[in-house]
């Protein structure tokens, strides 16, 4: 009976097990063993072949959380305006211009560009501006570094009288080698004048006694007429001091900003990336040593995840503002009290490419804490686009590019941001949300201009870490 049923039975189970196999061998297709064959596409799904059996997608890869900065390169629509990405760019609208746009700052008969905005001490309708000379036409100068009071003339920010020299005094150069020729180079410059809690001070670039070119402070009191009465009150930093940094020093330094801690203790923060560096400042200049590593493990993570990815060449990031304290609350909530848990520091950096002979600058905000280990807190998911910003075009009035007809097509201009401060006289280092902020910026490094925004603006888009 058995013999006589086997070859019915292997009718049956031959086939079924054939079917058992390929149906395996579809379910599990062959892994490539080999990944340096330059056969094999880079990506983890693309050596499997498409098939119209196929209807569900692979997952994607996991995201690194890098952000992308935008491109050096804008669209302009047929009136000649640039289109914003609202995708790639928190817009700023101006809290006090008809048009939302920026507002110019007029330095009379100057030419000045990169300034910096603090209240006045007295007038309650003007407000202390210092910015930097235009003299790249002049062979021969000091590089000079202009101060005014100026008030709002319609919707310019306007000096009431001609802008005078900042009286600091020049140093001597100690350069030597490829950076001798900075010897020459004499007077202050990239300075950054801001409202600290209880003084105003400067920061400006000079030759230098520990290195070749430094960063020194000084006092505002001591050097702007505006400040008389106030001027008997600056116990620190009378004179211009070298700011010192904990090695290794470079042999051509700036962009320090300088912060304080909820205690009112003074620090000067040198580096934001690829490492931050800080440290602890004494009143003759001197510093402890470097903070930073306090913080390192926490802040490594959110560089890698949050700051703009680097392309190989033809960009860098680097710090650029001063510092102001915010609580992340707004002031006319009477429950809203500063604490160290939503109370930081905030300062600009900016991304910066350089194609076709033009640089690009984009802004960024971080927050780290006003405590140690003064941890970065957040960091812009995209930069922010101050309303106004116009194509780069003959209409600039480029000192750079004005003798040119070769100007490359679709840049907006370079917008350099220098400054923030509160608007609001008689506030000095702390603000909340709803108070309102200057920025100011350079044009070109031809022109000066600024936009007054809520300070809940500039922090719509954060990534926290």
């Amino acid at each position: 009976m058995l013999a006589r049923a086997l070859p019915r039975l292997l009718t049956v189970i031959l086939p079924l097990i054939v079917l058992f196999y390929l149906l395996s061998r579809t379910s599990n297709p062959p892994v490539p063993t080999d990944s340096s064959d330059s056969t094999l596409p880079s990506s983890r799904w693309q050596w499997i072949k498409s098939s119209n059996n196929v209807t569900e997608k692979p997952k994607p890869l996991p995201s690194t959380g890098q952000v992308v900065p935008p491109s050096h390169l804008v669209t302009i629509d047929d009136h000649g305006e640039i289109v914003i990405d609202h995708s790639a760019y928190t817009v700023l609208v101006s809290n006090s211009t008809k048009s939302g746009k920026y507002f110019n700052i007029k330095y009379g008969k100057f030419d000045a560009y990169n300034p910096n905005i603090v209240a006045h001490p007295t007038r309650h309708d003007a407000w202390i501006v210092v910015a930097q000379q235009e003299q790249s036409r002049e062979q021969y100068h000091t590089i000079t570094q202009l101060v005014c009071a100026a008030r709002f003339v319609g919707e310019e920010l306007t000096c009431v009288a001609e802008p005078t020299k900042l009286p600091i005094e020049n140093t001597e150069g100690h350069c030597t080698g490829d950076l001798e020729y900075f010897n020459y180079g004499l007077g202050p410059r990239d300075a950054r004048a801001f409202q600290g809690p209880d003084a105003p001070y400067i920061l400006y670039g000079s030759q230098a006694t520990y290195t070749c070119l430094g960063v020194w402070m000084q006092d505002l009191r001591l050097l702007v007429k505006d400040y008389k009465t106030q001027s008997v009150l600056a116990k620190t930093f009378r004179q211009g001091t070298e700011v010192q940094r904990p090695p290794p020093v470079h042999g051509l330094e700036k962009n320090f900003f300088i912060f304080w801690d909820m205690h009112g203790e003074m620090y000067v923060h040198y580096d934001i990336y690829p490492q931050r560096t800080f440290a602890k400042l004494n009143m003759d200049g001197s510093v402890g040593p470097d903070l930073a590593p306090l913080a390192a493990k926490k802040d490594a993570i959110s560089l890698s995840k949050y700051m703009p990815k680097l392309p190989p060449e033809h960009a860098a990031i680097h710090q650029a503002s001063n510092t102001i304290s915010i609580t992340m609350c707004k002031r006319a909530d009477p429950t809203c009290k500063p604490t160290e848990k939503n109370t930081f520091i905030m300062t600009i950096f900016q991304y910066k490419s350089f194609f076709d002979f033009h640089g690009v600058y984009e802004p960024y905000v971080m927050l780290f804490q006003q405590h140690l280990p003064f941890a970065i807190h957040a960091i812009s998911s995209k930069p922010f686009w101050i309303t106004g910003r116009a194509p780069f075009s003959k209409a600039t009035g480029s000192i750079t590019w004005l003798d040119r007809n070769d100007l490359p097509e679709n840049h907006s201009e370079m917008i350099y941001v220098t400054s923030i401060s509160w608007k609001t006289h008689g506030q000095r280092y702390h603000g909340y949300l709803d108070d309102i902020m200057f920025v100011g910026f350079g044009i070109e490094d031809t022109r000066p201009a600024a936009i007054d925004i809520v300070a809940e603006d500039l922090l719509k888009d954060l990534n926290y870490c």
